[in-house]
């Protein structure tokens, strides 16, 4: 896979994307990137540009190089930014982790004042939720915990970060990306394992979407 053409193609594969799709979001003349593929020519700096623009998330180095991830990976002074001058707060631990449990049955049948509390330097953290299981490791490892909030899922959401799922069939730690089916999100794990292949997920079966702002593990 040595051209832009190709790891776009990859790009586009992972986030559910088709050629009308990306089309349509670019203003691109319809055929292009077919023509691309078959004419065995590489996209035009320009078409890259317009890539870039609209798809943020998308890593730019490996877009044109091959080297590094696929999606972006914030900075440590990115990173740092929501912990500056930020005081720390308490904030319920779920008893349940990512691969289990249903957040709403916890918030109906247990008290806050039931859980156990720890301390949170984002000041905007609705909760903690244990991590279970590697599919999101090495950045989400087996036994860490991330703290959350909940978003509103039908106004926005910012693909290609990790949220949690509070689903029909328990709780799950994921990359987000859209999906081809309406009404489904597509999701990602970060361990390349092919045990751990994307599936999708119907919104109607999903009870509330949190996003992960930080993850704590033990080293």
């Amino acid at each position: 896979m040595d051209r832009k053409i190709d790891r776009f193609d990859n790009y586009m594969k992972s986030c559910g994307l088709n050629d009308n799709k990306v089309t349509i979001d670019l203003g691109l003349s319809v055929g292009t990137l077919g023509k691309s593929r078959k004419e065995n020519r590489d996209l035009s700096n320009r078409v890259i540009e317009q890539i870039l623009n609209f798809y943020t998330d998308l890593n730019r180095t490996w877009l044109l190089t091959g080297e590094g991830e696929m999606l972006k990976q914030p900075s440590k002074e990115e990173n740092n930014k929501e912990l500056d001058g930020i005081e720390g707060k308490f904030i319920p631990l779920l008893p349940v982790s990512a691969q289990g449990g249903r957040l709403n049955d916890f918030v109906v049948s247990v008290r806050e004042s039931d859980c156990e509390k720890v301390v949170s330097p984002i000041k905007d953290a609705d909760f903690a939720i244990p991590v279970s299981g590697d599919s999101m490791a090495p950045e989400y490892p087996n036994g860490s915990q991330v703290h959350v909030k909940k978003i509103n899922e039908n106004a926005f959401i910012e693909w290609g970060r990790v949220y949690v799922l509070d689903t029909c069939n328990g709780a799950v730690i994921k990359r987000i990306v859209p999906s081809e089916r309406e009404g489904y999100v597509r999701c990602i794990s970060i361990n390349p394992d092919p045990i751990y292949a994307p599936f999708e997920v119907s919104l109607n079966d999903v009870y509330g979407i949190y996003r992960v702002m930080l993850c704590l593990s033990i080293k």
